[in-house]
C-alpha cells in the first residue's frame, strides 16, 4: 500500500432512535482525526431516528464539514425545499440524494423521485445564488443512468471487490465527477449475512466465521478494502463503521 496517495474518507454516523445527542458526540470524536466530513443519514431504516438537520447542526457546532442525506420517501417538494434551507443556513453545502426505503405502508410513500429532488436543489441553491453539492448513489453493477451524471458526486454502493468498483470505473471512463466507494463494518456474523442478502454483496472468504470468533474481524477487513480502494485510485471512501467506529479509527490513524 501507498502512503504518498490520501485516503479521503466520508465517515457516515449512526444516528441515535432516542432523544439523546451523547453518541453522536462520541462518534464526531473519535473519528475527526481520519475523516474529511461526516455523512448525516436520514432515516435510512424507515425508522424515527434523531432529525438530520439536528444532527447536522451538531456537526456544524463542530466547524466539521457535513453532507447531508435527504430521502425522497419521507418529503414532498415543500419540505425539501424548506430542508435545504435549513441545511444552507446551517453551512451544510452538499447533500446526498436517496429514494429511500419503501415503507410498508405504500400510502406512507412520498411523491417525489432522486431526479426530481436533483432538479428542485439545483434551483434552490441557483435562486439563492449559492453552492451545493448534490450526490446521488450507484450500484457498482449497473451503469450509471444518464440523468444521473448531472450529480456533483457520486457514490456507490458497499461492496467488498476490489474490481467491481474498477470495473465500474472503467466502464465510466468520461464522468468528471468524484467517485466515493462504500466500505461496510460488519460487526458480528448475523449482521454480515443479513447485509449480504440484502445488498447481495459478496464478504470476503471466511469472514462470517471469523466474526463468530471475534466480532471486531470485520475492522481489519473493511480497512484492508478501503486502503486497497484508495491504491486503485477511487476519488475517496464512504465509510459505515456503526459500532466499530473506535476501533476502525485506531486502525486508519496515521494512514490517513
Amino acid at each position: 500500500m501507498s502512503l504518498d496517495i490520501p485516503l479521503d474518507i466520508t465517515a457516515e454516523l449512526d444516528v441515535p432512535h432516542r432523544p439523546d445527542l451523547a453518541p453522536i458526540a462520541r462518534q464526531l470524536d473519535a473519528l475527526a482525526p481520519v475523516a474529511a466530513r461526516f455523512l448525516v443519514p436520514d432515516n435510512a431504516t424507515a425508522r424515527a431516528a434523531v432529525a438530520g438537520l439536528v444532527v447536522a447542526a451538531e456537526v456544524r457546532r463542530r466547524d466539521a464539514e457535513t453532507v447531508a442525506v435527504l430521502n425522497a420517501r419521507d418529503r414532498n417538494t415543500l419540505g425539501l425545499r424548506r430542508d435545504l434551507l435549513g441545511l444552507l443556513a446551517l453551512g451544510v453545502r452538499e447533500v446526498l440524494l436517496l429514494r429511500g426505503d419503501r415503507p410498508d405502508d405504500d400510502e406512507e410513500d412520498g411523491p417525489l423521485t432522486v431526479g426530481t429532488m436533483l432538479r428542485e436543489a439545483r434551483a434552490l441553491a441557483e435562486e439563492h445564488e449559492t453552492t451545493l453539492r448534490v450526490g446521488v448513489v450507484a450500484a457498482p453493477g449497473r451503469d450509471l443512468p444518464r440523468w444521473k451524471r448531472d450529480a456533483d458526486v457520486v457514490w456507490l454502493a458497499p461492496t467488498f471487490s476490489l474490481p467491481a468498483v474498477t470495473d465500474w470505473r472503467e466502464r465510466h471512463p468520461d464522468l468528471a465527477a468524484p467517485v466515493r466507494a462504500g466500505v461496510l463494518v460488519p460487526t458480528g456474523p448475523e449482521m454480515a449475512r443479513g447485509v449480504a442478502e440484502g445488498m447481495d454483496l459478496d464478504l470476503p472468504a471466511g469472514l462470517v466465521e471469523a466474526l463468530g470468533e471475534d466480532d471486531t474481524a470485520g475492522v481489519d477487513a473493511a480497512c484492508e478494502h478501503a486502503l486497497a480502494l484508495r491504491d486503485a485510485g477511487v476519488d475517496g471512501i464512504h465509510l459505515v463503521a456503526v459500532s466499530r467506529y473506535r476501533e476502525v479509527a485506531q486502525r486508519l490513524a496515521g494512514l490517513v
